[in-house]
Order: C-alpha cells, then sequence, then structure tokens
C-alpha cells in the first residue's frame, strides 16, 4: 500500500542529488554552488537565453549550524521594459548536527516584510519542495487578493527531504528513532534560527501531506509545546494497525482540561475516517477540530485544494461575516472587543486587520456615518501608518461627520407597525415593471391582526432577491411610506405613494443615507393579486 510513498521519497532523494534547477512562473532558477538565494524574478518574464546574475552577500548571524558562504544565483530571463523585481522569499542550508547533514530550507516572506517591522505566524510545510509554495500561494491570496484578510499574513518555512522515510517514516516503521530525530531538528535547530533571523510570533502550525501528515499527528502528542496548530492531509491513520497508538494518543491528550489547540484533518483516500467522533468525545473545550473531505481528488492531487481548504478553517474566526453579522456593520469598539478574544485563542495580540477597518469605514460612509468611519480609519492610521488612500477617506469622513447624518434615517428605526385599519387599501401583491427590465414585488398582508410586508427584486436574466422591508406606515391622507434596507451598502431606500386608483398605486423613490446616491426617480405599482 505504500510502495507508492517509498518511490515518492527515493524520487526526492534522486532529485535532491541531481541539484535540478527550480521553475517558478516560467523562470528557471539555477543553482550555483552550495547554497542559494530565490525568487528573485521580474514581471512579464520570458524564458530565453539572456542571463541576469544576482549575487548576494551571505546571510550572517552566528546561529549554531548556520551554513555560511556566499550565495549566487543565475536566473535565464529576459527582463521586459519598465519590469519590477518580486522578491518571494529565500533559502538557506542549514547544517544539523542531530541529523548530521545539511538540510535545504525555503523561506517565503509576506509581501510587506522588508518594509514593515510587523511579526508573523510561522507555518513550517514538510515536503517542503512541493507544499511550501501551494502553501505561499493560499496565504498569499487569503490574506492580499480578498476584500477583507481570512488570515494572517504568515512566513511559510518549506523543509525539503533528503531521506523521507527515515524522518516521516510509514506506520510500520515508527519506534526506530528517525521521527524523534527529525522532530528534534525541526524544535531544537530549525525553529530557534527561523526565530532569530526573522520576526516572528508565537503561534506555530505544522503542515503535513500523507506521511507528513502522520509525523504532525506524532509531533502533536510527542512535543506538543513546539506547535499549536496541526494541518494534517491524507494523513495514514484509520485503518492502519501501526497507526492506532498515535491516534489514541492524540485523543488522551486532547482530553486534558487544558489543551489548546487546533487540528484539521483533510482527507481523500485516508485519514481519521469513521475514527473522527472518537477524537470529539470528551475532548477539552480548548480544542478546535475539523475533518473536511477533498473529492474529486487523488491522494497526490488533494494537496492543493487541501492546503487552501485547511488554511481556511484552521483561520475561520479570523474575520467576520460581514453579510451574516448586524448588517455587516462593525464600529470600533465591537471589532476591540472580537479582537482581545481572538488573541486569547491565538497566544498572541492580533491586530484588527487593515482590510477590515477600511470595509468597516467604507460601510459606515455610505450610511453617512462620519462619526463611526473616521473612529475606524484613525485606528488604521495607528496600526497601519496613513497612506494617501487612506488620508482621502479620512477627510471624506470629517466633511460627512461635520455634514451631519439624515435625521430621517433614525426617526424610521423607532417607527410602529401600522394599524391594520389603515393598511386595508393596501394589501395584495403590487409589481412594478422598470425600464432596466427589473421587476420589483411589493406585498403587504395581514396575519393574526399584524400587518406583514415582503420586497423582492428580480433583476433583467437573474434571480428574484428578497429585500429586509424596515418599516410601513400610513400617513393621514392615504399616503403609504416604506423603507428597503439597501442591502450591505447601508441605507433606505424610501418609498412615498398614493392610490390612483383601486389598483393603482404612485409616487416616488428616494435613496436616504446611501453615498453617490442618484435623485429621487417616479415609480408605478400595479396590484397583481388582491388580497385573500
Amino acid at each position: 500500500m505504500f510502495d507508492f510513498l517509498h518511490r515518492r521519497g527515493a524520487e526526492d532523494r534522486r532529485g535532491f542529488a541531481e541539484k535540478k534547477p527550480i521553475n517558478f512562473c516560467g523562470a528557471s532558477v539555477v543553482k550555483k554552488g552550495s547554497s542559494k538565494r530565490f525568487f528573485r524574478l521580474h514581471s512579464g518574464l520570458e524564458v530565453n537565453s539572456g542571463i541576469i546574475f544576482f549575487i548576494l552577500l551571505s546571510l550572517t548571524g552566528g546561529f549554531p549550524g548556520w551554513a555560511q558562504s556566499t550565495q549566487t544565483f543565475l536566473v535565464q530571463a529576459k527582463p521586459q521594459p519598465n519590469s519590477t523585481a518580486l522578491v518571494v522569499g529565500e533559502s538557506f542550508r542549514l547544517k544539523s548536527s542531530l541529523l548530521n547533514e545539511e538540510r535545504e530550507i525555503s523561506v517565503y516572506l509576506p509581501s510587506g516584510y522588508a518594509t514593515s517591522k510587523q511579526r508573523y505566524p510561522v507555518i513550517v510545510a514538510l515536503d517542503g519542495e512541493g507544499t511550501a509554495p501551494v502553501a505561499a500561494n493560499a496565504v498569499a491570496f487569503l490574506t492580499r487578493n480578498l476584500a477583507i484578510s481570512q488570515m494572517p499574513e504568515a512566513l511559510v518555512i518549506g523543509v525539503k527531504n533528503t531521506n523521507r522515510n527515515r524522518d516521516m517514516p510509514v506506520p510500520r516503521e515508527y519506534g526506530n528513532g528517525g521521527e524523534a530525530k527529525f522532530l528534534a531538528f525541526l524544535a531544537d535547530e530549525l525553529l530557534p534560527l527561523v526565530e532569530q533571523r526573522y520576526r516572528t510570533l508565537p503561534l506555530r502550525i505544522l503542515l503535513g501531506h500523507s506521511q507528513g501528515g502522520l509525523f504532525a499527528h506524532y509531533a502533536l502528542t510527542a512535543r506538543p509545546t513546539v506547535f499549536q496548530w496541526y494541518l494534517a492531509l491524507d494523513a495514514p491513520l484509520a485503518g492502519f494497525p501501526e497507526s492506532k497508538s498515535i491516534l489514541e494518543k492524540v485523543r488522551q491528550l486532547t482530553r486534558k482540561p487544558d489543551f489548546q489547540g487546533r487540528l484539521i484533518s483533510l482527507e481523500t483516500l485516508y485519514g481519521w475516517k469513521k475514527e473522527w467522533p472518537s477524537l470529539l468525545e470528551k475532548a477539552s473545550r480548548g480544542l478546535y477540530a475539523e475533518q473536511v473531505e477533498i473529492k474529486d481528488e487523488t491522494h497526490e492531487t488533494m494537496v492543493y485544494k487541501g492546503i487552501y481548504e485547511g488554511l481556511k478553517r484552521l483561520f475561520h474566526d479570523y474575520a467576520p461575516n460581514l453579510l451574516r453579522d448586524n448588517q455587516g456593520l462593525y464600529p470600533l469598539a465591537r471589532l476591540e472587543e472580537r479582537y482581545r478574544e481572538l488573541s486569547k485563542a491565538y497566544g498572541y495580540e492580533v491586530r484588527i486587520p487593515q482590510s477590515l477597518l477600511v470595509e468597516s469605514a467604507n460601510r459606515f460612509l455610505a450610511r453617512q456615518d462620519g462619526a463611526q468611519a473616521e473612529e475606524l480609519l484613525k485606528r488604521v492610521v495607528l496600526l497601519y501608518g496613513a497612506s494617501p488612500g487612506t488620508r482621502q477617506l479620512l477627510a471624506q469622513a470629517e466633511a460627512v461627520r461635520k455634514k451631519g447624518t439624515d435625521p430621517r434615517l433614525a426617526e424610521w428605526s423607532q417607527i410602529p407597525p401600522p394599524e391594520p385599519e389603515h393598511m386595508k387599501p393596501f394589501l395584495g401583491t403590487w409589481e412594478s415593471r422598470r425600464k432596466d427590465g427589473a421587476v420589483w414585488l411589493m406585498t403587504f398582508e395581514m396575519r393574526n391582526g399584524v400587518v406583514l410586508a415582503r420586497s423582492q427584486v428580480t433583476p433583467p436574466n437573474g434571480e428574484a432577491v428578497q429585500l429586509e422591508v424596515q418599516f410601513v406606515r400610513v400617513r393621514e391622507g392615504g399616503t403609504i411610506e416604506w423603507g428597503l434596507v439597501n442591502g450591505m451598502g447601508g441605507g433606505i431606500i424610501f418609498h412615498s405613494g398614493k392610490l390612483t386608483n383601486a389598483n393603482t398605486l404612485e409616487g416616488t423613490i428616494e435613496p436616504v443615507g446611501i453615498q453617490h446616491a442618484p435623485p429621487p426617480r417616479p415609480f408605478v405599482y400595479l396590484r397583481s393579486q388582491a388580497a385573500t
């Protein structure tokens, strides 16, 4: 069953011995000498015979085991006009006294590492030649490519193989000492060096696939304080008699009242499988664990999807769900409370993400609440500095605050339900077809003496969307008014109209408290269904 795992280990060793070029983004990084600095590319590269030399001085620091040497690279590429260098990370060789060999380590750095003083969690990726670049890409996407970051930026440390089956054995080979030495290398040689040379935080995550996933479970039980969180992909656990002792040790450890940690098991062919409920039984409240099935993949191809899904779940609580929570409004005080609690779970002071502060400020600006927006943006400046965009938003928030909010918004939030007698002429379903092809439906009905209102809009060639009705009232003289919540953008879409005959309702729509809103416009609703 594990023949292919042994073959993979042999292939790893052959690749290491042959010193094959490493390909990144279409550029071939060719090794020259015994150690290197890497990932210095140009945007818009074309691979050809053009050669650019990057000569980098050796990293210093004097840590025991650090291989001191000048590191030189040849990057075969033709830089395009006005191109900009992209520095993704660096590589070094570490002379291990515990393993009696040199190990090649890749370090993938956050994009702003060189220009900031920020500290970062550490993700150690076993089988680093394959998993580390995938993990680095996933981290980059989840931190920089979304409106709100879904996890903190992190250092990804790729540990490349020399003798995979010795360091991370198949189940039947556990107990021969190789796994203990490899864990000691990670804990006592590699991680101290990483913490000396880089700005780190006390949150360490161990990521492993297949035999690496089994090793992650072993590391959790053998030295549980080295790493805090674990991401195991298709680990050979359930169904392997030799893995039973590791499973039982994980269960016993996670049942201790003081246990704190997270474990995500991504599974396609292997994993906990039906043994998973036994982990959760009597588990400490400090354990967060998820079992995730990766479908439509093989044992080998599940890695790419699995790492992304695993990181999302490890950091499931990092960012609030603005679509679900409180119409997406997070004032500064609420964010401060949330991240104080999160800091306890993560083991370090978690700063409110810059993207969340800015997005929250924009949502308050959309509601014309300049004071809340200004407070949020000032915190952005305090934590992350003042960019031109932040200064522009601050000026806008100050102007909105001085102008003040529309007093009708506060009034409308306090309107009680209308009297049933006043609503009788308007009961039923009303339809309005707009010039753009959208169809709006407004339904007023009576249930148990209470007036209920529903609104639905169907855009051209789209699916129907339900809109929240904040208030309905009927004024003297027969004017009906209602307000629709403007989705996540804030503000109210205010309707005011009168019956021109029994089945026609005409009036105006006015966006209120909505930034860059269009002027009021007329509407016509026709009764499509009478009240029943």
